[in-house]
């Protein structure tokens, strides 16, 4: 089944945002291969921001083929859930925060715009935060430079306005970008894992179980790992957005998907690799891996952690910028990515600057993840019940068929707020923990609950009371 394509009115709506057609693109513009997915995702997760979350599954005391057996499973139960979405941006021609308002609401889509918002700002600072470290890291261990909050204060600049020059520049240069950073960042990790590999232990047993039992322990670290994909769920519409009309749903959904798992699979298989090597030092796993590998490979460190910085955080602040220019239309993209990144760098240096509690962002964007799985169940539902079809000029137009009730979809809120509220009742991290986190025994399931009950419910409201828009766009 290929893709429907948009009217010309689309075009039209497109050309009069205030910079170009980033919010609605034209069907002109719709040129990338859905194989591109291959080089975005790839280039994203070949970066420490990533490669260091193979810590994880360690740190709960799993062994070396526990810790990679729990993340491959749980990488291929996110990416079921991640990969479907990219047919929203080929359907629409629009970011994920334009389309869902086909499912929330012209104004209900701020809902949208909130969680891609924090999410985007909460990883941006963690990218640039984490090459900067890496870059200090290695210096020290090179010229023997300073690693302290001065030295990263310095630091943090230079690697940010790199990555907001890349994000600032647009579509066309993220993906060049994306291309190179794939090659030298798949390289770097390759030549790592030669580099460590006369000290590396496949028999690794790990630490004492964080669950106690391995089967508890393990299906905690499924868990973890499932929720990696689902955290791109807002933000891979700015590149499904692009995709030919010409490509069909299955191999869209198909590259989107096997970039997703491949990715993330050598990027935090590598880093469980590192992480068994000095899983008991108490230095951040930055600093451990540039003490561990020989001083020449240091370089090598520094390459990474900037160049591994660009299309992380490029992706991350573009969505922003872009996400916030469909708040303020008569700004321009350009001028909302600078404001986000100003945002994003403010963020970043009261979190790792100021106050050193740049854990703190981490759990932040994670806890997140109970409202992005409800979100994504509601689109996923959403696109089923109205057969894929929808009417992308009026996604943005108030009093038409997405307008609902005062802008606003209530059987998508009333099925999404329960099932935000359950899922913080589940969670437990070190900002928060809910009073039912122990439900199963301290298995996280935050975001897998909360996305089966957001599903469930969305159906059930849609069958008892079904939508006008969908009428409109089942016809």
């Amino acid at each position: 089944m290929t893709t429907t394509q948009p009217t010309s009115t689309v075009d039209a709506v497109a050309s009069a945002s205030a910079d170009g057609a980033e919010l609605l693109v034209p069907v002109e513009e719709r040129t990338s291969p859905a194989r591109e997915f291959m080089w975005i995702w790839h280039s994203a997760q070949f970066s420490f921001g990533v490669v260091v979350l193979g810590s994880v599954p360690v740190t709960f005391g799993l062994s070396w083929w526990g810790s990679v057996s729990a993340v491959l499973v749980g990488l291929l139960i996110g990416t079921f859930a991640f990969a479907p979405l990219a047919r929203f941006g080929m359907r629409t021609g629009a970011t994920d925060a334009v389309s869902s308002a086909a499912h929330f609401g012209v104004r209900g889509r701020l809902i949208t715009n909130l969680i891609t918002l924090c999410v985007a700002i909460g990883f941006f600072a963690i990218a640039v935060w984490t090459g900067s470290t890496a870059v200090l890291a290695a210096g020290k261990r090179l010229i023997g430079t300073p690693t302290g909050p001065g030295a990263l204060a310095v630091v943090i600049p230079l690697v940010a306005a790199a990555v907001v020059a890349v994000a600032v520049f647009g579509y066309g240069v993220l993906l060049a970008t994306y291309k190179i950073v794939t090659v030298v960042g798949g390289l770097v990790l390759l030549a790592m894992v030669v580099v460590l590999a006369p000290h590396f232990d496949a028999g690794y047993h790990g630490g004492q179980l964080a669950l106690g039992g391995f089967w508890q322990t393990w299906l905690l670290g499924v868990t973890f790992a499932a929720t990696i994909p689902l955290s791109y769920a807002t933000l891979q519409g700015e590149y499904s957005s692009h995709v030919a009309p010409k490509v069909s749903d299955r191999s869209a959904v198909l590259w989107n998907g096997v970039g997703m798992y491949l990715s993330n699979a050598i990027a935090l298989s590598v880093g469980i690799f590192a992480t068994t090597m000095f899983a008991g030092s108490t230095a951040p796993w930055v600093i451990a891996l540039t003490d561990t590998v020989p001083a020449w490979f240091a370089v090598f460190v520094v390459v990474f952690g900037f160049v591994g910085t660009l299309p992380q955080g490029a992706l991350c602040i573009y969505a922003a910028g872009i996400t916030a220019n469909t708040i303020a239309r008569r700004a321009s993209r350009v001028a909302c990515t600078l404001v986000m990144s100003v945002v994003g760098v403010g963020v970043l240096y009261l979190g790792a600057v100021a106050y050193n509690a740049i854990d703190s962002i981490s759990t932040f964007v994670l806890l997140l993840l109970a409202l992005i799985a409800p979100w994504a169940a509601i689109m996923l539902v959403g696109f089923g019940l109205r057969r894929g079809r929808y009417a992308p000029e009026e996604l943005l137009t108030p009093h038409g068929r997405y307008w609902f009730s005062g802008g606003v979809n209530l059987r998508a809120v009333a099925a999404f707020l329960p099932a935000v509220a359950l899922g913080l009742l589940l969670t437990s991290n070190t900002i928060y923990t809910g009073p039912l986190a122990n439900l199963a025994g301290g298995i996280d399931l935050s975001s897998v609950v909360p996305f089966l009950v957001a599903g469930g419910l969305y159906y059930l409201l849609c069958r008892i009371s079904p939508e006008r828009a969908a009428a409109h766009d089942l016809v």
